[in-house]
């Protein structure tokens, strides 16, 4: 067993300022930056606040700031950070609440305003699905919005209409769904420049998710779709 120092960005809204503690945490085999920040919390530190719950990458509620990375704590392993500090903070571009918890409710209402849902007449029956249609969302489908895209896209921060590629990857899963009848829809309400035309493919947003369905390419999927019906006058 080795320590590991843990230097965690807190913030304390009743007095609105922030800081940094220190705490030195005993590390076992296989524990995860998340496990970490419990020991802190039930050990060190019962005040420590920040969000977690599926603790195995398929919720997306535990992304912070690691050693300067948007990741997630639950699967980001202490040993792979050492030797060296651990620094700690919340995403940017959001409000913090306290310490590690941020404001997630702008970036869930741009969502929203999507309409993320399938809009089909089902009439009671199956709707299938070829292996190639399935494969045209197999990434987009599998967001979990832990908005680590949204936060490392600089243009979230310059431009607050900008729906950010968390939004517009849902947008490509019910485009490019071919059981979803509203498609056109969709691919018309992001034809602006707070949606799929806002984006400037620097790809921060690729490197940064925990889930490789890297939304830059599916943006891109999307502009060209625009293009093309947009030429044919379908949007």
């Amino acid at each position: 067993m080795t320590d590991a120092e843990f230097k965690v960005k807190r913030f304390d809204p009743a007095g609105n300022k922030s800081w940094i503690d220190t705490y030195t945490v005993p590390v076992e085999k296989g524990m995860t930056v998340l496990e970490g920040l419990w020991y802190i919390m039930q050990h060190l530190d019962g005040s420590l606040s920040f969000r977690y719950s599926c603790r195995g990458a398929v919720c997306g509620s535990c992304a912070m700031m690691i050693n300067g990375t948007i990741t997630l704590a639950c699967k980001t392993q202490i040993a792979d950070l050492l030797p060296g500090k651990i620094k700690i903070e919340p995403i940017p571009r959001f409000k913090v609440l306290k310490d590690l918890v941020v404001d997630m409710e702008l970036f869930l209402e741009k969502y929203r305003s999507l309409k993320p849902y399938m809009k089909n007449d089902f009439s009671g029956k199956e709707t299938l699905q070829s292996p190639a249609e399935r494969q045209e969302i197999a990434l987009s489908s599998t967001c979990i919005l832990c908005a680590s895209c949204h936060s490392s896209c600089p243009f979230t921060g310059f431009d607050p209409d900008y729906l950010g590629p968390a939004t517009l990857t849902a947008a490509h899963r019910f485009t490019f769904d071919s059981r979803n009848e509203q498609s056109l829809a969709v691919l018309s309400d992001i034809n602006q420049t707070k949606g799929a035309l806002g984006c400037k493919t620097i790809s921060r947003c690729t490197d940064t998710c925990p889930r490789e369905i890297e939304p830059s390419k599916r943006i891109k999927d999307l502009k060209n779709l625009i293009k093309e019906k947009s030429y044919k006058g379908e949007i």
